[in-house]
């Protein structure tokens, strides 16, 4: 009877990922609980509070919950993507909305929002969003009033219309 192979003492065991630390912005308590499964969270509940976190809290990701109003995820987002007053340039941000609208979506991507979320999400879906924009962040661009995640038109040739810059 041939003898059994023996595992090598010198391999060593696939290692989980790490968990993304992840800032959160007025994400509500049922929400934030299943969010904690899956990430290491610091909470916060105004704009303020959330960029004087992120000086001692290493973020991966900001995650923004846009209930009734958008006043605290606005501010933040002015700050964040300023070049002048933001703690992390190119952190990726995440916002949840609970109800979306084409304009609503379209303010958020050109305030510097790196991705929109529409509720119910799952906190597995959050996280693994989350891990793809740390692994493959998004251009950046820097200019005089905005730091943050380039807005122009792919370059894939997908765009049909009239070309409205010549030769440039």
């Amino acid at each position: 009877m041939p003898e059994a192979p023996v595992p090598s003492s010198n391999l060593s065991p696939v290692s989980a990922p790490s968990i993304l630390n992840a800032l959160l912005l007025r994400v509500p308590t049922s929400d934030r609980i299943a969010i904690e499964e899956v990430l290491n969270v610091r909470t916060t509940q105004k704009a303020d509070d959330a960029l004087a976190a992120l000086l001692e809290f290493p973020a991966d990701v900001v995650v923004a919950d846009i209930g009734t109003s958008d006043f605290e995820t606005t501010a933040l987002m002015r700050a964040l993507r300023d070049p002048v007053t933001t703690p992390r340039k190119g952190i990726p941000v995440i916002c949840l909305l609970s109800e979306s609208s084409p304009e609503r979506v379209r303010t958020l991507v050109k305030a510097g929002v790196d991705h929109v979320m529409i509720k119910p999400i799952s906190a597995e879906a959050l996280r693994e969003l989350a891990q793809h924009l740390c692994d493959s962040p998004m251009e950046q661009i820097k200019v005089p009033r905005y730091v943050g995640p380039d807005r122009r038109r792919v370059p894939d040739n997908s765009y049909t219309g009239p070309s409205r810059r010549g030769n440039e």
